[in-house]
């Protein structure tokens, strides 16, 4: 992936092709946050056109951002919270899952399949602060210094949040791996007994 500068001046310039490309570029990444962190993917795909219809507005704001990638981000953040709020209700669990590709038989993409509905019914439980530090760090590769831009922090901030994060992740994951495949256990009575 090439420096984002030269599209940013271009699309300043009016050259709506960079613009093209820049929604190309970040529209996958964008969409997957969104989706993490509402698990509605209808809303999700709504708040990431959101977000770059802010960016299309805004395109004067752009290089006085010292990195794209972390306003973009803050800007959808942004988006999703105010969803959350407005909504005032905790989305569904499980409309996050995506698709297994690669795996050979039905059998192992069904089990991928039911741990990545695990992870993400757990991940929809974490507090909302604790939720975004995660889903930038795991799912998009974010470095401290770009969570902590986005999510208006310090970097020792961000890893106390990522280690307190973690932990609460895993100790909501452990009953729930820990249970034989016999006895069927779901997340939330699972979860629950670890809130407890």
């Amino acid at each position: 992936m090439t420096g984002d500068q030269p599209l940013i001046e271009a699309f300043q310039s009016g050259d709506e092709f960079a613009f093209v490309s820049l929604y190309n570029r970040y529209k996958g990444p964008v969409y997957a946050f969104c989706v993490k962190m509402l698990s509605d993917r209808e809303v999700a795909a709504d708040v990431m056109q959101d977000t770059f219809l802010r960016l299309y507005e805004n395109r004067d704001r752009l290089l006085k951002s010292s990195s794209f990638k972390s306003w973009l981000f803050t800007v959808a953040r942004n988006q999703c919270l105010n969803t959350m709020r407005r909504d005032k209700r905790m989305v569904g669990y499980g409309d996050g899952i995506e698709d297994v590709p690669g795996d050979s038989t039905p059998v192992s993409r069904l089990e991928k399949s039911e741990r990545i509905a695990m992870v993400s019914e757990c991940l929809m439980r974490l507090k909302p602060d604790y939720r975004e530090v995660l889903i930038l760090r795991e799912y998009q590769n974010l470095s401290y210094d770009e969570i902590a831009a986005v999510t208006r922090s310090t970097v020792s901030a961000v890893k106390s949040r990522l280690f307190k994060a973690r932990r609460k992740l895993a100790g909501m994951l452990t009953p729930v791996m820990a249970e034989p495949p016999t006895k069927k256990t779901t997340v939330s009575a699972a979860v629950t007994r670890a809130d407890a």
